[in-house]
């Protein structure tokens, strides 16, 4: 088997949707899964090509069998690694990413960039923080997101992981507005 001791586990599946609270619902209630954590109208940097933008998104997060389901939905019309499905799709949501916590995001990159893949995109959530978007021509429409390593993360994904694991269906929206 294959090991990837750069990237390491896939830590969470990112879907990109038109309308965040029409999501949950349906996968809360076609799905099963929930509850959902999440923030709505938060504030951050977008750079694709080396133009950078102010973006605003709402982001709802559950879990599934111990994975990170993310839906996030961009409220504005900023350019960001994003906009593709914005502008170019009838869906409403779609996979878009897979998301690696690694420990050098550099490292990662050039791993990444050998492996045929380029950058994409980032978005910047605070002054020292960068989700680093790769992907390639075989990989179209889908990317992976590289992320810090960060403690503090992990350790609430294990908490609300663990929570989720026994969701009774109850209190289904934990979604905080900026």
């Amino acid at each position: 088997m294959f090991a990837d001791d750069i990237l390491g586990p896939v830590r969470q599946w990112g879907y990109l949707v038109k309308d965040l609270d029409e999501a949950m619902d349906c996968w809360i209630n076609q799905l099963g899964i929930g509850p959902w954590w999440g923030y709505r109208n938060v504030p951050a940097r977008s750079v694709v090509d080396g133009q950078e933008s102010d973006i605003i998104m709402s982001v709802g997060l559950a879990y599934h069998q111990g994975m990170q389901i993310e839906l996030i939905h961009q409220t504005n019309d900023a350019n960001s690694p994003y906009r593709y499905f914005y502008e170019s799709s009838d869906d409403a949501q779609v996979l878009q990413q897979v998301a690696y916590m690694v420990p050098d995001v550099e490292a990662a990159i050039s791993q990444c960039q050998a492996r045929g893949m380029h950058e994409v995109g980032r978005i910047l959530p605070g002054p020292d923080t960068a989700y680093v978007y790769m992907s390639s021509p075989a990989m179209k429409g889908l990317a992976i997101e590289l992320m810090p390593h960060d403690q503090g993360f992990l350790d609430e994904y294990q908490r609300c992981a663990a929570e989720a694991a026994h969701w009774n269906g109850e209190d289904p929206y934990r979604l905080i507005s900026f």
